[in-house]
């Protein structure tokens, strides 16, 4: 998130997710904001009592219309991918703090936060651009989740096993072609009830490997995993 506000990406935090902005704050010597906060804020409670007051000096833009709307139809994340979309035309969007914490039970979390990376898909859409291959991530310390409609290209992260799967929510999931992998990919179809395209690897020395859709394919979830 320091290398989006340096780079002028825009910041948009779903209410509960500035508890990540908190724990930054705490180790990092320049304190960084959400250009934009949006949800029902029914998670500033658990925050420093000065986390408003911080907010406003920083020039965070609080979406007022949704506070206290707990019973809204739409979830925090819905509203924040929504306003992406709509504000700024992403065409790429980087989920942090969507992966479930070992000490809560936040499974539910983390398989819708997997759909806010669909509904990006959906609505870029509206406007698409066909010169360009819109992409969503989902990052933790150890492992990225990719949405991918079309290509991606995996960067090694160190020295130790690069991990790649395949996980397919449609039926028509199928690769053109694959690099750098020890099993190859290319003609796969990834079958949505069968494990077949699980903890595959880069081969050794490759410092990227590449997964291409063949065309008309539905889209899949890569997952990369590396060990520190």
């Amino acid at each position: 998130m320091t290398r989006a506000a340096e780079h002028s990406h825009p910041v948009i935090c779903a209410d509960g997710g500035l508890r990540i902005f908190t724990e930054l704050n705490r180790i990092c010597a320049t304190e960084v904001f959400p250009d934009v906060l949006i949800g029902d804020l029914d998670s500033l409670e658990g925050l420093p009592k000065n986390t408003t007051e911080k907010l406003k000096r920083s020039g965070t833009r609080i979406i007022r219309e949704w506070i206290g709307q707990v019973d809204k139809d739409d979830t925090d994340g819905q509203l924040a991918v929504a306003y992406a979309m709509a504000k700024y035309g992403c065409q790429r969007i980087l989920l942090y703090g969507a992966l479930p914490r070992p000490d809560d039970y936040e499974i539910d979390h983390f398989l819708g936060n997997l759909q806010l990376m669909r509904l990006g898909a959906q609505l870029s859409q509206v406007n698409a651009d066909p010169e360009r291959n819109w992409n969503a991530e989902m990052r933790d310390p150890l492992q990225t989740i990719h949405f991918v409609v079309s290509e991606i290209t995996l960067e090694r992260k160190n020295d130790g096993i690069q991990r790649v799967s395949l996980i397919a929510e449609e039926s028509e999931v199928r690769v053109a072609k694959s690099t750098n992998l020890r099993w190859g990919l290319e003609g796969l179809h990834v079958d949505p009830v069968k494990t077949n395209a699980l903890r595959n690897e880069f081969v050794a020395g490759a410092s990227r490997a590449t997964i291409r859709l063949a065309e008309g394919s539905d889209p899949v979830y890569v997952i990369h995993n590396w060990y520190e």
